[in-house]
C-alpha cells in the first residue's frame, strides 16, 4: 500500500508495539505498519460515520479484522490499555491538545505520541511537552502546496524548551532541511507582500516585522 509523503513520515516515527491511529480515515497507516510487521496490533478510531464505514471496509478487504480493530470514538476516550502509541494526525493543534489533554489518564501507559497538526504547532510542542514527554525527532514535508510537520515525542525528563524551540522545532532548526528553508523563505516573501501591498495597522506591521526577524535569526 503506497503512502504519501506525509503518511510515510509518520509511518517512520513508530515504534513497535500496539498503536492507536486517532482519526484514521481510510486506514491506510496503520493497516501499512501492521501489514509491514512494525507492529503487532492496531486500532483505527475514527468519528464520523462516512470515514468510518470507509475504514472498516478497507480493513474487511484485507481481512485484518482481529489485528486491526476499528473503533467508532471520539479521540481517546476509549482507549484501550495495551496502546503504546498514540498517532494523530491531519487535525488542529488545538483540536489535538483538546483530545490528550481531555482523557489524560488514558495516556498512562503510552510512551510515544506522534502528531501531525494544521495549525497551533508551537502550541502543541508546548503543551504536550508539559504533559511529561519530550522531543525527539520532528520531519517537515511538502505535499499538496502544503507544509506538514510531524512531531514524535516520548515519555521523559522535563527538557527546557526556549521560545525558538517552541516556533520552529528544536529539531527542525538543527537540521534546517531544505523544505525546512523554503518553508521560511517562502514565509518571509509572504510577510514581504503584505507589508508592501496592504495598508497594515501599525501594531500588526510591527508584529509581522518582528516575525520575519525571528525566521532570518533561525535560518
Amino acid at each position: 500500500m503506497k503512502l504519501s509523503k506525509r503518511l510515510q513520515s509518520i509511518y517512520d516515527m513508530v515504534p513497535s508495539g500496539v498503536v492507536a491511529d486517532v482519526g484514521s480515515d481510510h486506514g491506510k497507516l496503520i493497516i501499512s505498519l501492521f501489514e509491514n510487521g512494525v507492529i503487532s496490533k492496531g486500532y483505527a478510531i475514527e468519528n464520523k460515520k462516512g470515514p468510518f464505514a470507509r475504514l472498516k471496509k478497507a480493513i474487511e478487504e484485507r481481512h485484518l479484522e482481529n489485528d486491526v480493530i476499528p473503533m467508532f470514538s471520539d479521540g481517546i476516550s476509549e482507549l484501550p490499555e495495551d496502546v503504546n502509541t498514540v498517532v494523530i494526525a491531519g487535525m488542529g493543534g488545538f483540536n489535538i491538545i483538546d483530545i490528550l489533554k481531555k482523557n489524560r489518564r488514558k495516556l498512562k501507559n503510552v510512551k510515544t505520541i506522534i502528531v501531525d497538526a494544521h495549525n497551533a504547532i508551537p502550541e502543541l510542542r508546548k503543551q504536550v511537552c508539559k504533559m511529561g514527554y519530550i522531543i525527539t525527532d520532528e520531519d517537515i514535508v511538502f505535499e499538496d502546496n502544503i507544509y506538514y510537520e510531524i512531531i514524535k515525542f516520548i515519555v521523559g525528563e522535563v527538557a527546557f524548551l526556549d521560545e525558538p524551540d517552541i516556533e520552529f522545532g528544536p529539531i527542525l532548526r538543527n537540521e534546517k532541511s531544505i523544505t525546512f528553508i523554503d518553508k521560511y523563505n517562502s514565509r518571509i516573501k509572504e510577510i514581504d507582500v503584505l507589508l508592501a501591498t496592504h495598508k497594515i495597522p501599525e501594531a500588526k506591521s510591527k508584529e509581522l516585522n518582528c516575525e520575519k526577524e525571528r525566521i532570518r535569526s533561525i535560518l
